[in-house]
C-alpha cells in the first residue's frame, strides 16, 4: 500500500516506493492509498494502478465512458470534482509564481463556466475503420463515439462523420500513420490532412481571456509602440486595437493567420510576418523597437525560444502581458525577463481545459528599479 502525496506537472500522481523510489501513476489523486504493481521497459519504470484503497472524497464518476474503459486518457482528471481540479491547479501556478519570487497576491485560476460541452474544435485522427484521439502514452487510436467535453455543434459533427466508417478515402498513406480530420464549430465542414488557423479552444474562456487583457491595457501606461507577438489571425489584436493608440506591430510566422488578420484591416495594425523561433528571421525581418514599448504575447508552448535574439526588444519594453500555454516555459521566459529588468507584476490562471492538467497563465510583467 501506497500513499499518493501529490502531482507531478503532467497530472499523475507522485508516490514514493517503499524502497525510496519516486513514481509516477495515472488515474490516482492526493491523499489516496493505492496499490502499485512496478514493472520494466526499457530502462523505465512503470508503474500502474491496481487498485483504489482508500480514496480520496474528491474522486467521482467520470461521464466518459471512454475514460471509465480507459482507452482514451485525453481527459485524465474526469474521475475528479471540478473544484478539486482547480485548488490543485492554484497550488501549482501558486508554487510555479514563488519560485520567482512573485509574492504579491494568491494565483487565483478563473474556472471555466462550462466543465463539460466546451470544446469548440478538435483534431480527430482516423485509419479509415476506427475515428477518434491516439491513447496517450501510445500508439493506439481510441474509437471515441462519443466525447462529453465537445460542443453540441461538435458532437454531432463526430456523430455524421462516424456514420461513414469504414472509409475508405480515410485510409493513411504510406509516409503517414494517421488521417487528421479537424473540425470546428464554426466551421460547418471538417478539414481532411489540412492544417487550420488558430483558435482558443475554449469560447467561453476565450471570453475571459479578453476581458482580462481589456482590464490589464487599461491600467498600463501608453508606450511608443506595441508589439504583439505570436499574434494569430488578430483575436488578442482587435482588442489592443481598440485600446492602445499608438501604433501595434502584430508579429506571426504563419501565412495563412497573416493574411486573415491583414484582410480585418485593424485601425494602427502592421501585420508583419516573422518567425519568432528563428534567430535569422528576427535579425533581418523583425521592425527595430525604437522608443519604449509594450509587449503582448501569446506564445505557443515553446514560448521565447530564441531569447536572446529578442533580448533587444524586452530591454525596450515598459511592460510585457504575457499569456502562456505551458508552466515550465513561462517559468524559464520569468527568468529571462526578470534579467532584462523586467518583473512579474500580476499573476493569475485561467482554466481553459477542464478535467485536464492543463493551466492557462495570464501575467503582466513591469519594469522595475531594483
Amino acid at each position: 500500500m501506497e500513499a499518493v502525496r501529490d502531482l507531478s506537472s503532467d497530472g499523475r500522481g507522485v508516490i514514493e516506493a517503499p524502497d525510496g523510489q519516486i513514481l509516477f501513476v495515472s488515474g490516482v489523486w492526493p491523499g489516496e492509498e493505492v496499490e502499485i504493481k512496478r514493472s520494466r521497459r526499457g530502462k523505465s519504470v512503470v508503474a500502474e494502478l491496481q487498485s483504489i484503497l482508500t480514496p480520496s472524497t474528491a474522486r467521482r464518476d467520470a461521464v466518459c465512458v471512454h475514460h471509465q474503459q480507459g482507452s482514451c486518457g485525453g481527459c485524465p482528471w474526469m474521475f475528479v470534482d471540478y473544484q478539486e481540479q482547480l485548488q490543485q491547479k492554484q497550488n501549482r501556478l501558486s508554487k510555479i509564481a514563488k519560485r520567482i519570487a512573485f509574492t504579491k497576491q494568491t494565483c487565483l485560476v478563473r474556472e471555466a463556466p462550462q466543465s463539460l460541452g466546451y470544446r469548440n474544435r478538435a483534431q480527430l485522427k482516423s485509419d479509415g475503420v476506427k475515428l477518434g484521439y491516439v491513447a496517450k502514452g501510445s500508439h493506439e487510436l481510441a474509437d471515441v463515439t462519443e466525447c462529453p467535453v465537445l460542443t453540441d455543434v461538435n458532437q454531432r459533427q463526430l456523430a455524421t462523420l462516424r456514420k461513414t466508417l469504414p472509409n475508405r478515402d480515410w485510409r493513411p498513406s504510406k509516409h503517414q500513420q494517421w488521417t487528421t480530420i479537424d473540425i470546428d464549430d464554426e466551421r460547418g465542414t471538417p478539414l481532411i490532412n489540412q492544417r487550420q488557423a488558430f483558435r482558443q479552444g475554449n469560447s467561453g474562456q476565450n471570453k475571459q481571456l479578453r476581458k482580462w487583457l481589456s482590464a490589464k491595457l487599461a491600467s498600463l501606461p501608453m508606450p511608443g509602440s506595441v508589439f504583439e507577438f505570436f499574434c494569430g489571425s488578430g483575436n488578442l489584436t482587435e482588442l489592443i486595437s481598440q485600446q492602445i493608440k499608438s501604433p501595434v506591430i502584430a508579429v506571426e510566422a504563419d501565412a495563412l493567420s497573416i493574411d486573415e488578420l491583414t484582410a480585418r484591416a485593424l485601425p494602427n495594425v502592421r501585420p508583419v510576418r516573422v518567425n519568432l523561433f528563428s534567430e535569422p528571421s528576427i535579425t533581418s525581418n523583425l521592425p527595430v523597437a525604437e522608443h519604449e514599448i509594450g509587449i503582448v504575447m501569446d506564445p505557443p508552448r515553446d514560448g521565447l525560444k530564441e531569447r536572446d535574439a529578442l533580448a533587444a526588444w524586452f530591454m525596450r519594453a515598459q511592460w510585457v502581458v504575457y499569456v502562456s500555454c505551458d508552466a515550465a516555459t513561462w517559468e524559464r521566459d520569468a527568468v529571462f525577463m526578470q534579467a532584462c529588468g523586467l518583473f512579474a507584476d500580476d499573476v493569475s490562471g485561467l482554466d481553459m481545459f477542464p478535467h485536464t492538467p492543463h493551466i492557462e497563465i495570464l501575467s503582466v510583467f513591469k519594469r522595475e528599479s531594483r
